[in-house]
């Protein structure tokens, strides 16, 4: 048993050190010790790490992915490639012969353990894990499907499109001492990781005001070979862009700021398109603490806008992309700004999570995303449509 000095200690050694090297442009694991990273080190954790090392022999895990479009080909399977220590990809599913001959070969998976049917793939593979990522209409059912077959579960956001499905899926999780982990990846992009670790460290005092925009022209496409525009399907996707970039926007403020979301003012709309979901989302949260949260997102604007994130405290301030660099970190007290150092883009952001599942599923870890972070994330979004219907303040939990 590591003692809480050794814990803080190599949590240390770990931000200081990058998770992996790129030689000759290939991502190479450079250790087999891991560490949870501290992004994920909430406040109900009292803010320690558990650091595990991976046992000789121990057997991997067998992973499904059920879902091989462009989001599973750019991310989750080079994430999954580059963790080979921890998980094997054992078969795959998709309704596209095209995209899951496309995903076969880039896995190099046989034929035989490639399935149109994921029901057929959950009854003749061994499995521990599924990976859903599926338009968000079907993450309900097959997600259950896993559950039911004993399965732990990773899954796109969001885990449902109602509370009450996603409220039946942790119910059988629950039951069953199953996993559900919601992949909020931009808690592990390393420019978010590194402005956690900062206000959690007391850098900028209390954190009490958190400021997010991201408006764009449009939205990104689904794989050629389904459906490319099927987020803005509102029967397949069952919303806009209030679901699809404010839930990142909203795990993210609850994270920076530390306190769950209570209530929230918002705007939904279709402003400057013919799309079938919301174009348009502004919403106020108001967090616990009583610190607020200010999100603006948009598809509607072809002129784009310059992308904000910043972090308001007592003392301080955070900006990420501030001045060309990653992330600034400014003193009130000597009203100067600092640049720390952040290594690692995108790809880290799959890589960070994946891992931070392993060691959870493997050594008893912290789950990264817990159940009821998932849920949260939701009733977050859930409440956002609602406020907007009725022109009103409503809380996040109604």
């Amino acid at each position: 048993m590591v003692t809480i000095l050794e814990e803080r200690a190599t949590l240390l050694a770990i931000l200081a050190t990058p998770w992996l090297q790129r030689i000759s442009g290939r991502v190479v694991p450079v250790k087999r010790h891991i560490a949870v990273p501290l992004q994920a080190i909430i406040s109900r954790y009292n803010g320690f790490a558990v650091s595990v090392t991976r046992k000789e022999g121990e057997d991997m895990l067998r992973i499904g992915l059920i879902g091989c479009g462009r989001t599973v080909q750019i991310a989750h399977a080079p994430a999954l490639q580059a963790l080979g220590d921890f998980y094997q990809v054992a078969a795959i599913a998709d309704q596209s012969p095209e995209a899951l001959e496309r995903t076969g070969l880039q896995l190099g998976l046989a034929p035989e353990h490639r399935y149109t049917d994921y029901r057929e793939m959950l009854t003749g593979e061994e499995l521990n894990v599924v990976d859903i990522a599926l338009p968000h209409a079907y993450h309900h059912e097959t997600a259950r499907a896993a559950l039911m077959a004993g399965l732990h579960l990773i899954s796109e956001r969001p885990l449902a499109l109602s509370i009450h499905d996603a409220e039946e899926l942790l119910r059988i999780a629950e039951m069953r001492g199953r996993l559900i982990s919601v992949l909020h990846f931009y808690l592990y992009y390393p420019p978010f990781r590194e402005a956690i670790r900062a206000v959690r460290s007391g850098a900028i005092g209390d954190p009490f005001l958190i400021r997010c925009e991201g408006v764009t022209g449009g939205f990104g496409p689904g794989t050629e070979s389904y459906h490319p525009e099927w987020h803005v399907n509102l029967e397949i996707a069952g919303g806009g862009v209030w679901l699809d970039s404010g839930y990142h926007a909203g795990y993210l403020s609850v994270a920076l700021m530390g306190s769950p979301v209570v209530s929230l003012a918002a705007r939904t709309e279709n402003f400057a398109t013919d799309l079938a979901v919301d174009d348009t989302a502004a919403a106020l949260l108001m967090h616990e603490n009583n610190g607020i949260s200010s999100i603006q997102a948009a598809w509607s604007v072809p002129a784009g806008g310059q992308r904000v994130f910043e972090i308001y405290g007592t003392e301080g301030a955070i900006a990420l992309d501030h001045e060309g660099y990653p992330l600034g970190v400014f003193s009130n007290a000597t009203r100067t700004w600092d640049h720390p150092a952040v290594d690692g883009g995108h790809a880290e952001s799959f890589i960070g999570i994946f891992t931070a599942i392993a060691e959870c599923l493997r050594f008893g870890a912290p789950p990264p995303v817990s159940h009821r972070d998932a849920l949260h994330a939701l009733q977050i979004i859930t409440a956002g449509y609602r406020a907007s219907e009725r022109n009103a303040v409503v809380g996040v939990e109604e």
